[in-house]
């Protein structure tokens, strides 16, 4: 993706919990009978008690069994904070979806609802699924030079790009906050509306 020669302010959301009413990798462990083990390290991941990249590399192994189409199935199923995604719908050429989450299990809903995003890559491996790649959140703030950026997010893995953006807003509609992103941000709120409100004054 490229950014917008003409500048203007640039919209960044997180996925999980952000755009959804729930977080993606517990739901999906409901198919092969793990939601109890991934959704405690889902919490502890969130909250910064687990390190990221290690946890999430477990989390994937763990339900790469289930077929890439089926967890396609179960992203477009998931509920989503309706408001906000019709916020983003009727500016999506100044937003962007920021997720750690695989690119072959968001891209079919990023796709559905025409929108672009930065996703973690992922590969075939004896017919599982593999982490190639692991998005740095951060990083995609490289594809916007000298443009106003805004990050919405909830989780410890979003607490760099919420400090380093121009304007960092904590989530707090689906989930409790951790501390770090707390410590960071600009922003705090806790319902739809709200954050749909502050995003239209910035």
């Amino acid at each position: 993706m490229t950014s917008d020669p003409d500048g203007g302010t640039v919209f960044l959301f997180d996925f999980d919990g952000t755009i959804t009413a729930t977080e993606l990798l517990p739901v999906i462990a409901a198919e092969v009978g793990l939601a109890r083990e991934i959704g405690e390290l889902t919490a502890a991941t969130m909250a910064g008690e687990v390190l990221f990249d290690a946890s999430f590399r477990r989390r994937v192994d763990l339900l790469a069994e289930v077929p890439v189409a089926r967890v396609a199935e179960i992203v477009t199923e998931m509920p989503v904070l309706e408001q906000l995604v019709k916020w983003i719908k009727s500016r999506r050429s100044e937003c962007w979806i920021v997720t750690s989450n695989l690119d072959c299990w968001v891209r079919p809903w990023l796709d559905r609802h025409g929108l672009e995003g930065f996703t973690s890559r992922s590969n075939m491996r004896s017919g599982r699924v593999a982490v190639e790649h692991i998005l740095r959140k951060e990083s995609v703030l490289r594809r916007f030079p000298g443009r106003r950026t805004v990050m919405v997010g909830d989780g410890a893995n979003d607490a760099e790009l919420i400090s380093e953006a121009t304007v960092g807003i904590a989530n707090a509609i689906v989930h409790d906050v951790p501390p770090v992103v707390l410590e960071v941000a600009d922003y705090l709120v806790m319902d739809e509306g709200t954050l749909c409100r502050t995003l239209s004054r910035l």
